[in-house]
């Protein structure tokens, strides 16, 4: 309500501006007999003026307040780098658009309508084309080639035996975290009726000795200095895995698996200090009355709209050390042992998976494939 309010009050006022300056125009028109405009442009000239420096003033309260706040420090390797060309490219921006529209709001000013000045036509000059066209032209070569060079090193650079790998498919509308468990390696995956099922959403086949220690987790956790890849797909439309804060962005598209991989580089407790010293993280946070920094929390989101749900696929990401992460590792309860031990257990009828790569079937009959095999 207060949005449609707020939308109506832009309206009316934009209205009796234009009908002010409707009965603005009729009434000159009314008083000369003859529309001039000179004393109107002259007017509209000093307006101009006093609206560039109401742009440049509001434009560099709004960088200075909100830029801290709408991109934080970079928690990662390579999001370092990505800020600095980002930087750059916005400083060259700058500079650019601070000369084109002082140039523009001036002559606007400058040579606003008048019976006395004559307009003089300068229609063309090859120098100034040339000019205008190669450094531009050098400039974004140079930012392209800097980006490409970055980007192709993210992806090419050599990678961590000791690497962290994660497993994350998205689906609507929530994120399904897989860990190796203690062995640092996954179980396998197979994606058809008989391993995906409402109780294997991820198709994991028991039958793989490996998948006994792999389990789940509904937030993401990384270890500071530990390179980590993240394995990335998707289940049903196509999702995009977005960690904000350590400048990862990569898209989760069914069929076809995808990956990033990245190095953190501050702890969740680390950043939370350093947010500690900047004025807008200071303020208090009215719905929970402590300062914004302490409540702070890396952030998991989807970054492709991929249905109406699309705002609950955010998950909570904590960056601990990783000694810290160990301790959690020992914690975690199997998937295996959470699912498959107990109902195995409870059905005296049904059998444990068979090995990976095991064949107890006579001669003749079907080998097993599904989770639980039934006598």
């Amino acid at each position: 309500m207060i949005a449609f309010l707020s939308f109506a009050i832009v309206v009316l006022l934009f209205t009796v501006l234009v009908l002010t300056a409707k009965a603005s125009e009729v009434a000159t028109e009314l008083k000369d007999g003859v529309r001039s405009y000179t004393n109107q442009s002259r007017i509209n000239g000093y307006l101009l003026l006093g609206f560039l420096v109401l742009m440049f003033a509001g434009s560099a309260y709004a960088f200075k307040e909100l830029m801290p706040v709408m991109i934080p420090k970079a928690a990662s390797v390579h999001g370092e780098k990505t800020d600095y060309l980002f930087n750059m490219t916005m400083i060259i921006i700058l500079v650019v658009a601070v000369l084109t529209q002082a140039a523009l709001f001036y002559f606007a000013y400058r040579y606003n309508e008048s019976r006395v000045n004559e307009a003089y036509f300068y229609a063309h000059n090859n120098t100034l084309e040339i000019v205008w066209t190669i450094i531009p032209t050098i400039v974004l070569t140079v930012l392209i080639v800097m980006g490409m060079y970055e980007w192709f090193t993210i992806f090419t650079r050599d990678r961590d035996k000791n690497m962290l790998v994660i497993e994350a498919t998205g689906k609507q509308f929530n994120w399904m975290i897989r860990y190796s468990g203690k062995d640092g390696k996954f179980g396998e995956r197979i994606i058809d009726t008989a391993h995906v099922t409402p109780t294997n959403e991820l198709g994991i086949n028991w039958n793989d000795p490996k998948s006994h220690d792999d389990f789940m987790s509904d937030k993401l956790y990384l270890v500071k200095g530990r390179p980590t890849l993240m394995k990335l797909g998707a289940q049903d439309v196509i999702h995009s895995f977005y960690l904000p804060h350590f400048r990862v962005k990569m898209d989760c598209v069914p069929g076809t698996p995808t990956e990033f991989y990245f190095t953190p580089t501050m702890t969740t407790e680390e950043m939370r200090q350093y947010l500690s010293t900047q004025p807008w993280w200071q303020t208090i946070n009215p719905e929970t009355g402590q300062p914004r920094w302490q409540t702070f929390k890396y952030e998991l989101a989807c970054a492709e709209l991929c249905g109406k749900s699309h705002f609950g696929m955010e998950r909570e990401v904590i960056v601990v050390t990783q000694n810290e992460y160990d301790e959690w590792l020992n914690k975690q309860t199997s998937l295996y042992d959470a699912t498959i031990k107990p109902a195995l257990a409870k059905d005296s009828t049904a059998v444990a998976p068979v090995a990976a790569g095991a064949d107890s079937s006579k001669p003749g009959e079907k080998k097993p494939t599904a989770m639980l095999i039934k006598k």
